[in-house]
């Protein structure tokens, strides 16, 4: 699979672009979807002004083409959201799975309305974010994941 590899820039570019829609939406609770959500998700918190943030871990993928048969919740989260308007931010909306697996969560726990943040989508997606940066049907690599780690000695 083609791989399109990310900056640390673009990034913060496309989060302060998320960020510029979500103050029109103004969330009370961020829900960063462990791991590729949550530096999304903390960053978004700090750049609209310390929005609260919880994590829910969700564990869809094996390896980089291989999925598990359904998405699990291996963290759930915790605390009511009840009359919240909660927003999911994860790094990428690829099958959708495991964002339908989120939201009907953050629906169990009574927030109020739910919408969906993602860097980028694929144009296959069952979950297409209310925001989104880009559309790509690559393999996204964002810098948090590159390897390897060089060590100066």
């Amino acid at each position: 699979m083609d791989k399109i590899y990310l900056t640390w820039w673009q990034v913060d570019r496309a989060i302060f672009a998320l960020a510029d829609h979500l103050r029109e939406y103004g969330p009370d609770v961020i829900v960063g979807v462990a791991r590729g959500g949550l530096i999304p998700a903390v960053r978004l918190s700090h750049v609209l002004g310390d929005v609260e943030v919880r994590v829910i871990d969700v564990k869809f993928y094996k390896d980089i083409e291989e999925r598990m048969e359904r998405p699990v919740i291996t963290i759930p989260l915790h605390g009511s959201l009840e009359g919240k308007r909660v927003v999911v931010v994860d790094d990428v909306s690829d099958t959708g799975k495991t964002l339908e697996v989120v939201i009907d969560e953050v629906r169990k726990k009574g927030a109020s309305d739910v919408k969906v943040a993602c860097l980028s989508m694929k144009p296959w997606t069952k979950v297409v974010p209310d925001f989104y940066v880009f559309r790509t049907d690559k393999w996204v690599v964002f810098p948090w994941e590159e390897f390897p780690v060089v060590v100066r000695e």
